[in-house]
């Protein structure tokens, strides 16, 4: 566990193990997901031309996996909200 402070912006810095243990530079993109269930995930951002190049890996298909299930977790949520909302 690495605890960490956000600065007066909202700014996080990861930690040089961390970023060195996934290959994160200057620059490279993360995506940030709010998971209700198991709160925040920080994931690499893929962009579209590389996902064909990452799909045969492992660690690619967990991650496209993971986000998946957190998008259907979301559109059920939002289906319970119209239904409530219809209802009401």
């Amino acid at each position: 566990m690495t605890i960490i402070n956000i600065s007066n912006h909202g700014r996080i810095t990861i930690p040089s193990e961390l970023r060195k243990k996934y290959g994160w530079r200057d620059g490279d993109k993360v995506i940030i997901i709010d998971d209700p269930t198991e709160g925040i995930k920080i994931l690499p951002y893929i962009p579209d031309e590389k996902i064909p190049g990452i799909l045969d890996r492992k660690v690619g298909i967990k991650i496209i996996e993971d986000i998946s299930k957190e998008r259907k977790l979301e559109i059920e949520q939002e289906k319970t909200k119209l239904y409530k909302n219809t209802t009401s």
